[in-house]
């Protein structure tokens, strides 16, 4: 295939190595990438550990003063009352935090739900439907995700730090930190709502988050909480970790934006006898102009490729080597996506702004 003289390719066909080096360090662009998936990590455990639609609201009394305890109390005598029809079942629990660490290496904590008696288990089982069925537990027995066991280490028989009599009975496949365990330690002040028959749809779903909502404005020293409520305040606590991400995304853009604009300055100053020849030929600014832009946006598509092929088994190398530590990458996240995205607009549409002033300074035939 014959390639025209004027056209983008044949520069770059011209230039190998110079283009070569124009594309491998616009490919740093993807680098923002590779740091939104980790930005982005910490809170996506927890948003895989809580991915189930809300089938189950969790009440606590939120303090230790007398006016949190009173309150607590006057909620447990109206609850009944104020529960949406179809999940009126009431279990008490204990809760116990199990430690993880993510990619990050923050130390983070998630809730296990102990109950009472076996019988309270198999009941939050079949209206939940959140652990295998076949997973029974007899008293001081303590299920976890395969994942969580992994990144504490934990095995079957194992015992859960100082509480010596609870023990790893049992693990289940599936994604995130999840524990589950039967104690039988007399009183507690927490509650599971779930539902009547284990229909888990989204009735439920809705229903449970506007009872959430609505109980939560009515006490206000009560804590109530499902899945989706719980993820959105992780989500609010560690939000700065976007604005964190924000300055690295500017920071990056900017430093690419000056060593790559660098590059293209020097090509286009030892380029001006190949302009002059387009002059002589009766080419105008907007057919040059036209021409150096399409050879910064193939340039960009290749170097795009070629980073997020570099990202990808990155990632999955990365993934293979940490999988057993019970801590990965779990999908492709919007931070990620938006903060390459951003970088790619900001330096590409910037050098092709700043090629456009130098043709237009340039002295060759006007349209």
């Amino acid at each position: 295939m014959s390639i025209r003289p004027f056209s983008a390719w044949t520069y770059i066909r011209n230039n190998k190595s110079r283009s070569l080096v124009l594309l491998l360090m616009m490919s740093f662009i993807t680098i923002c990438f590779i740091g939104g998936m980790y930005v982005d990590n910490p809170i996506d455990t927890f948003r895989v550990s809580k991915s189930e639609s809300d089938r189950y609201m969790h009440i606590y009394v939120n303090g230790t003063s007398n006016d949190s305890i009173e309150e607590y109390h006057q909620m447990q005598e109206e609850l009944a009352d104020q529960l949406p029809e179809e999940a009126r079942e009431i279990l008490y629990i204990n809760t116990r935090y199990f430690s993880f660490e993510t990619i990050m290496l923050f130390d983070c904590q998630i809730d296990g739900f102990i109950f009472q008696t076996p019988e309270d288990f198999e009941i939050f089982k079949q209206r939940t439907h959140l652990v295998p069925d076949d997973i029974v537990l007899n008293d001081f027995e303590v299920v976890t995700s395969e994942q969580l066991a992994e990144s504490e280490d934990l095995k079957i028989g194992d015992p859960l730090g100082s509480a010596k009599k609870l023990k790893i009975a049992k693990t289940f496949k599936g994604e995130g930190m999840r524990a589950y365990g039967v104690a039988n330690v007399g009183a507690t002040d927490e509650m599971l709502v779930v539902s009547n028959d284990g229909v888990c749809d989204q009735k439920l779903h809705d229903d449970l988050r506007r009872c959430a909502a609505e109980l939560s404005r009515k006490y206000p020293h009560v804590k109530f909480e499902t899945a989706s409520t719980y993820v959105q305040e992780v989500e609010e606590q560690m939000g700065f970790m976007f604005y964190v991400f924000a300055v690295v995304v500017i920071l990056v853009a900017i430093v690419l934006l000056v060593t790559i604009n660098a590059v293209f300055t020097a090509a286009y100053d030892k380029r001006k006898h190949e302009f002059a020849i387009y002059k002589a030929m009766g080419f105008t600014k907007r057919q040059i102009f036209r021409k150096v832009a399409s050879e910064v946006l193939i340039l960009n598509l290749g170097a795009f490729i070629f980073g997020m092929l570099v990202n990808v088994g990155l990632i999955l190398v990365l993934n293979q080597c940490m999988w057993s530590s019970g801590y990965h990458f779990y999908r492709v996240t919007k931070s990620a996506v938006l903060g390459t995205l951003i970088t790619e607009v900001a330096v590409v549409v910037t050098i092709i702004l700043l090629n456009w002033r130098k043709v237009r300074k340039c002295e060759v035939t006007e349209e």
